[in-house]
């Protein structure tokens, strides 16, 4: 045994054979013998007892000596093919197996085939055999020079390191060349009168009686055709195959039967003894059978003498040991014989028969003539077969389960990808990208109905879980549209239950405290799609109602679900990827949430969080809504043509397990039928073989097909027809069945069919669907193996029939529903997405139409919970389209709320036209006015929306007054007063202990007095104190709202505009602490802005900025995408006011421009550009913002944002000392201040301080106007002065800077001097750069 690292020689092939199945380990193929292997086997466990025919048998079929040896035989094919290229190849007129030698590298581990010493193991005789046929084994490198000649290209051209490892990996890196002599000898084939195409045939044939003694053990055909040699022969002596008549070649005198030539012993489980050294007529005992067999050894090639079999008494074949003569047979019998006799005698061996018809394939190329319709055209067919067995032997060497074939029928691949690697490697690299960068990774996967899109997804899917990601997938269902959410929410519902699960409890309990910090009572609204989620969080989730007035609830569930992937990509330590299939026919709702989850400004894009959808390309059938345009647009897209005819025969080759050559023809039929679209393709191959077009052959253990009746076949064009046509085939009860499955959508739990009343006997049917194929069965579920086979099962019934029995399985869902509020909203939603498919027209009892609309109600208000408004709407819409005439008279109330909540969905889905249709309806057919208040606050909500808050103030103010509250007082000053009384007979802990709101009225008074506020507060700042003070004086006497905490909040905010900065310091500390007390959230964005905008005068800045991200998540998460960017606003103000350097500040501001983007909110926006250009200019770029046309308009007529733009534009010129461009521009500023806010922002500090350091520069500069300017600076430095005084840390610095510029105006420089330096040292201690 070698224990070297690298064992490297060189032998003959007969050498090779010989010692490759002494190597063989027998006793470790004992336990692979199936029962029915007893009679050639026995029953006993030790190989040495097995019949000598039994032991060889196996010893040849085994793995250890097959891929060795298709090694073996690939590289002598490849060494044929590369030589024809250049013109050169083995001559015919030489036997070609006793010139072939075979080179072996031994790995470090491994055992050699020879257990001495390369060059100890080779006998004297084999060395010079070597060195007859051109190779020098004299050399001190031989064996080095040999393996390097074949790990390098032909051409002497180095491998590359990936290359040379690969083939250091393959077949215990064995190789075969042919001599190189045989290289440069002279074929007398060119003189013998031969065509090439004859030549060409006459290799293959003569490399397929090399492969017959190569997987014979090394036997030579028993009954052959004419030797190549013979054939040339022939030709050269002018005789022909009808004028000669040949004695039969003795088989025994070419025969080898597996000859030892081994100059060392062998010992094989104890059992093999061989003599040291053998020489001429030597004898060896057969230590396997019961008779001494004369073992002859050949020291020369060309002795006629010849072997017993090793294993025994026989030869495996039996070969004749008297030879007599023979007739020649005639070519077509000759064919036959060598189809049938010699390859017959390795199908006796047990061989796999793809091998041996490839053997049998190349002997029939002995004339072209002749050979059959399956022989090899070119020796590159060879080289590819044999590849393909080497790659893939489970699919093209082993035999197939004949037996299973012929008793259960096909099964297809149809689950499997072919000629997508491009694609697929597309997406690896987009995956790989996202993880390295850490950013959200989007590609999406496009193409036509049967392309392969889910099954390409699915594969990549693989990758990612063998990459250790984790991979969810969902997917949407054109019949469920109904249900909010609905793959979405699946999928993460999905992740939800995996950490249910033992072995997942640290990650659950790190998500569970992360989601609870973060979600907050969000997680409410989570739990209502998510339901899983609510086992995982484990404790009692708020209640809320439907009267919440969430601005924008899409807007906060997609926050939510940002938040939610950015929690469990960060608690696991394994990258997310999202697979939503058929985007087609996903709700608006989700695509909104998944723009948000990737495009959203945010934390989340830093995540590692990928994701993957597929949609059938557009058409005429197929429309996309537009935010699956945004999603394509957005990332990586991947589009799917149907397979060409090359990557159709590889898929028709995988599936019925022959090579390519051989499927050719039916291939390319099936390609020009089907324009090669794979669900086509695998459905036909299905149908074929139910006509028996394409069946498996017993006696050739293969498929087969005619294809003349194949191509004769009448089918339609589109794949669509042709499932509709098939399914027509089957059995009534069956298509039945399959429509029933298709009512439901693309999938169906087999419990649902079974306990939800439907059609008992639809399982059993079901089942010999999925023996079709066409429904699958994972888990107790069944779900069609393709949408399109639901299509067309769904189209096997008219349509108006479907509707009726659409509504039929609601009912009998919807009696499960009767008295139950508690059954799950999935059955709720099913039920009910029956019914509307069914619709009004199928309703036959009128009772029925009240059922409807009652249920369509119910879901409606459950869609609300989920945050889903646009199913929301479609649920009321349904429901109003099921209501009977007079059903304003006769059914009140249920008409009443269907169209208020439809209403209130309008406005949020923002859906002007059905809002107005709706809100005059119920104003003019509600009955009082308490009745018509829900729709005239969204009335004044929608106005507020439109920028027409003018009309939404006075609108809201009139409601007011019918209500009995007036706002307007006789001062502001008395009406404080008032209030200061009110406050001052409640104590903090009676207010926040205060009993809870439940007059309807006042709670919808309260709404109307928020909206107003937030209104007033833009346009009409004079007027917010009196709103405020109505809403403390309501909430201490009615009890408290979810509007209260405003109140609190600008009554803290507009005394300490008063200068009263403690006392409204007090009260914004108590808003805050009322946000919990009032059981919602609502209002939290607009509440925390407020009050850390007055906390910023009083705590550290850098202190305050983090209260503004959750200003910020607060409002997304109510889904007043307003207030969110305001909090965010403030944030970078803060950010700028305390330095933060400009490179920081620019990125931050152009988040916030993102965002007012995605959000829509133009004003904002405008604002943000402004801002975009201050810092461009700043930090030396200069780049000037692109305006819209709508912010052009905005710019020009919104007096709040065209005096942003003077503040910013006079900042600028004065930083960079423009002095003309600075009086312009702060000089318009100040016209534009008599509009400025009630309330105390940090703006006005920000504000000020600018504004001051300009006024004393120009007052320096001016003479004439120096007092003028000089009176607004030192105005300005009277408020730095006052706020500095309630905080140092923010305001000191700036106030000693404005008394430095007042001092350096009045030439007081030593003041100057003094008050500069300050303000450094104030800066350098407080932080503030």
């Amino acid at each position: 045994m070698s224990s070297k690292s690298n064992s490297k020689e060189t032998v003959i092939l007969s050498d090779w054979i010989r010692r490759a199945l002494v190597g063989v380990d027998l006793s470790a193929l004992a336990g692979e013998r199936n029962v029915s292997s007893t009679a050639a086997y026995g029953t006993e466990d030790d190989p040495s007892q097995w019949p000598a025919t039994s032991r060889g048998s196996m010893a040849l079929c085994s793995d250890d000596y097959l891929m060795p040896a298709l090694q073996v035989a690939y590289s002598l094919a490849d060494q044929i093919c590369k030589e024809e290229e250049t013109g050169k190849s083995p001559p015919l007129s030489v036997d070609w197996v006793d010139n072939i030698v075979v080179h072996i590298n031994n790995r470090v581990g491994r055992l050699s085939m020879c257990d001495s010493d390369r060059r100890g193991s080779a006998s004297l005789d084999s060395l010079a055999f070597l060195d007859s046929l051109g190779f020098d084994a004299g050399e001190d490198n031989f064996a080095d020079n040999l393996f390097e000649s074949i790990i390098n290209d032909h051409d002497g051209t180095a491998l590359s390191g990936e290359e040379r490892d690969r083939i250091l990996e393959g077949c215990d890196h064995v190789r075969a060349e042919f001599a190189p002599s045989m290289f440069n000898a002279i074929d007398d084939s060119d003189d013998a009168g031969l065509g090439s195409d004859a030549i060409a045939m006459q290799r293959i044939y003569s490399l397929g009686v090399v492969f017959y003694v190569l997987f014979s053990g090394g036997e030579r055909p028993a009954a052959h055709f004419p030797t190549a040699t013979e054939v040339v022969e022939q030709k050269l002596s002018g005789k022909s195959d009808t004028e000669t008549e040949e004695l039969s070649h003795d088989p025994s005198e070419d025969l080898e039967l597996l000859p030892f030539h081994q100059a060392a012993p062998i010992d094989l489980a104890g059992e093999l003894n061989i003599l040291d050294s053998i020489g001429n007529d030597e004898y060896v005992q057969d230590s396997w059978g019961d008779k001494a067999g004369e073992l002859s050894v050949l020291d020369s090639v060309g002795d006629d003498e010849y072997v017993r079999d090793p294993w025994g008494d026989h030869t495996f074949d039996d070969a004749p040991q008297h030879p007599k003569p023979k007739k020649r047979h005639s070519s077509e019998q000759n064919r036959n014989v060598c189809n049938s006799c010699s390859v017959q005698s390795l199908r006796e061996k047990g061989l796999p028969t793809p091998l041996c018809d490839l053997v049998a394939n190349m002997l029939d190329c002995t004339n072209a003539s002749l050979g059959g319709e399956d022989s090899y055209q070119s020796m590159a067919d060879v080289q590819s077969d044999l590849r393909l067995m080497l790659d893939n032997p489970n699919t093209f060497l082993r035999d197939l389960d004949m037996t299973k074939l012929s008793t259960s029928g096909s099964q297809f691949i149809e689950k499997t990808m072919f000629g997508r690697n491009a694609e697929l490697s597309t997406i690896k690299d987009a995956y790989r990208l996202s993880m390295s960068s850490g950013e959200c990774g989007l590609v999406t996967i496009s193409g036509t109905s049967g392309t392969g899109k889910s099954l390409l997804a699915n594969e990549f899917g693989k990758f990612v879980s063998a990459d250790g990601g984790i991979f969810l997938s969902g997917k949407f269902d054109q019949l469920q549209q109904g249900k909010p959410f609905s793959a979405l929410a699946s999928t993460f519902d999905q992740y939800c239950g995996m950490l249910l699960h033992e072995g997942m409890a640290s990650t659950k309990e790190e998500v569970a405290f992360q989601l609870r910090s973060v979600l907050g009572k969000g997680s409410y609204h989570l739990t209502k799609i998510i339901p899983n989620l609510a086992a995982i969080l484990g404790t009692e989730l708020p209640v809320l109602s439907h009267s919440e007035d969430c601005i924008n609830a899409q807007k906060r569930v997609q926050y939510l679900l940002c938040q939610f992937v950015e929690v469990i990509s960060t608690s696991s330590s394994a990258p997310i990827t999202l697979f939503l299939d058929d985007l087609q026919w996903a709700d608006a709702a989700s695509i909104a949430a998944v723009n948000q989850l990737l495009f959203a400004a945010g934390p989340l894009s830093r995540k590692k969080f990928f994701f993957l959808g597929c949609a059938r390309e557009k058409d005429s059938a197929t429309k996309w809504s537009p935010g699956i345009d945004i999603l394509v647009a957005g990332g990586i897209r991947v589009k799917l043509d149907c397979m060409d005819e090359h990557t159709l025969n590889t898929m028709v080759s995988e599936t019925l397990c022959l090579p390519p050559r051989l499927t050719r023809s039916l291939s390319n039929v099936m390609y020009h039928k089907t324009k090669g679209n794979p669900l086509f393709v695998s459905r036909l191959m299905r149908s074929l073989t139910k006509e028996g077009l394409l069946c498996p052959s017993l006696s050739r253990r293969r498929w087969e097909w005619d294809t003349k009746k194949i191509r004769s076949q009448t089918l339609p064009d589109d794949v669509a027809i042709f499932l509709t046509d098939s399914l027509g085939e089957l059995p009534d009860e069956v298509q039945w069945a399959l429509f029933i499955l298709s009512c439901f959508g693309a999938s169906s739990e087999s419990a649902f069919v079974e306990s939800q009343g439907l059609d008992r006997s639809i399982l059993k049917n079901l089942e010999v669907a999925v023996a079709e194929g066409l429904v699958d069965k994972i888990n107790d579920q069944y779900r069609f193996a393709h949408d399109r086979i639901q299509e067309a099962a769904y189209n096997t019934i008219p349509a108006e029939r479907r509707s009726v029995i659409h509504f039929k399985y609601g009912l009998e869902l919807s009696s499960l529903l009767i008295g139950d509020e508690d059954v799950s909203g999935s059955v709720l939603f099913t039920a009910v997405n029956q019914l509307n498919l069914g619709g009004p027209p199928a309703v036959q009892d009128k009772m029925h139409n009240l059922t409807a609309a009652r249920l369509n109600l119910r879901a409606g208000k459950k869609a609300m919970e989920m945050s889903d408004y646009v199913t929301a709407y479609s649920y009321f819409d349904s429901g109003i389209s099921f209501l009977l005439r007079k059903h304003w008279q006769e059914h009140y109330d249920l008409t009443l709320e269907l169209f208020s909540l439809a209403a209130k969905c309008a406005l949020t889905n923002g859906d002007q036209t059905s809002l107005k249709l709706l809100i005059a309806l119920v104003l003019e057919k509600a009955h009082f006015f308490e009745d018509k208040l829900d729709v005239l606050y969204i009335e004044t909500c929608a106005l507020a929306y439109s920028y027409r808050l003018a009309e939404s103030i006075e609108k809201g103010l009139t409601i007011l007054s019918k209500l009995g509250i007036e706002v307007q007082g006789t001062s502001v000053d008395a009406c404080l007063q008032e209030t200061k009384a009110l406050l001052s007979t409640h104590t903090v802990d009676e207010i926040l202990n205060s009993k809870q709101m439940t007059d309807p009225t006042m709670i919808m008074a309260m709404k109307f007095l928020g909206k107003s506020e937030i209104g007033m507060t833009q346009i009409m700042p004079k007027s917010v104190p009196y709103v405020t003070f109505k809403i403390i004086e309501l909430s201490l006497t009615h009890g408290m709202s979810p509007v209260t905490p405003i109140g609190f909040a600008y009554y803290g905010s507009y005394l300490a505009k008063q200068g009263n900065i403690n006392e409204g310091y007090h009260y914004v500390k108590l808003a805050l602490s009322l946000l919990d007390k009032v059981g919602s959230r609502e209002n939290a964005g607009e509440v925390i802005f407020v009050c850390t905008q007055v906390k910023s005068y009083v705590e550290p800045l850098q202190a305050t900025l983090e209260y503004h991200h959750e200003g910020y998540a607060a409002a997304m998460a109510s889904g007043d995408s307003s207030l969110a960017v305001v909090n965010m606003f403030a944030f970078n103000a803060s950010s700028f006011f305390a330095g933060t350097n400009l490179q920081r500040m620019q990125g931050l501001c152009n988040n916030t421009v993102e965002l007012c983007e995605q959000r829509q909110q133009s004003i904002f926006m405008v604002q943000a550009q402004q801002v975009q250009r201050t810092l461009s200019k700043l930090i030396g770029k200069g780049e000037e913002p692109q305006y819209s046309a709508e912010g052009r308009d905005i710019l020009a007529s919104n007096s709040s944002v065209l005096r942003s733009y003077h503040y910013q534009t006079a900042y600028v010129s004065f930083i960079f000392r423009s002095y003309d461009d600075t009086i312009e521009n702060i000089e318009k500023y100040f016209d534009l201040q008599q509009t400025t806010w009630g309330n105390l922002f940090l703006a006005h500090a920000i504000h000020a301080f600018h504004t001051g350091l300009i006024s004393f520069w120009v007052a320096r500069k001016s003479k004439e106007l120096r007092q003028q300017w000089y009176d607004r600076g030192n105005q300005s430095n009277l408020a730095l002065r006052r706020w500095a005084e309630s905080s140092q840390w923010t305001f000191e610095n700036k106030w000693y800077l404005l008394e430095a510029e007042e001092s350096f105006c009045n030439n007081d420089f030593e003041a100057a001097k003094t008050y500069y330096q300050g303000a450094i040292t104030s800066a350098k201690f407080h932080k503030v750069r």
